[in-house]
């Protein structure tokens, strides 16, 4: 009697690959989804997060604009050094829509303590000027954010003269750029700035 080993047959054999191979499709697009959808979801809380720090930032100077101590009228006109201009009048400046300057006193200048000893008005503070250019939002030209611009717009009138308020509008996009597979969207932040320490 002969003994025959026994094992797959081709047919068997193909369609044991087969199933492996749906599975190991299946398994893999799984785990490229999982993944693109965690960059994206990573990506997306970074430009949220970056859109809030750059509005909490231009805002803290936009509120300090026309700062003149603690001891100035709010109507008093005080000239700035190297013949800057007045400050409140000329506290929020700008020469374009993508960009905005700050003038104010050096904060805590120009108050009395608790002791009741008082500082002297310090104006060498200098403009602090936000731009947008080339993708990128600076402050003093130094970088804050990148891959963003940003637009400014006086209220009620639009003139810096006569404006009350600013808004400030921050558009950030993806910083993976259009090579990636699945950017996202732009995203755009605004921030409304009441300009408190202006003569109305």
């Amino acid at each position: 009697m002969k003994n025959y080993s026994r094992g797959f047959s081709l047919v068997e054999l193909m369609v044991a690959v087969l199933i492996s191979s749906i599975l190991i499709l299946g398994v893999t697009d799984l785990f490229m989804s999982s993944y693109f959808s965690s960059r994206n979801n990573t990506e997306l809380a970074q430009m949220q997060e970056s859109g809030r720090i750059a509005l909490e930032i231009i805002g803290a100077d936009a509120r300090r604009a026309g700062y003149q101590g603690c001891g100035i009228a709010a109507d008093t006109e005080t000239p700035l050094p190297n013949s800057g201009g007045t400050l409140p009048d000329d506290a929020v400046t700008s020469t374009a829509a993508s960009n905005i300057t700050f003038r104010y006193a050096v904060p805590g200048s120009g108050c009395t303590d608790a002791t009741g000893s008082s500082t002297a008005l310090d104006l060498t503070n200098p403009p602090i000027t936000y731009s947008s250019a080339n993708n990128t939002i600076s402050r003093n030209d130094d970088p804050i954010l990148d891959d963003a611009s940003m637009a400014v717009e006086f209220l009620p009138s639009g003139s810096a003269v006569s404006a009350t308020a600013i808004r400030v509008t921050i558009t950030i996009s993806d910083s993976r750029g259009a090579n990636e597979i699945t950017p996202l969207n732009a995203r755009t932040f605004s921030g409304t700035y009441e300009l408190r320490n202006r003569l109305l």
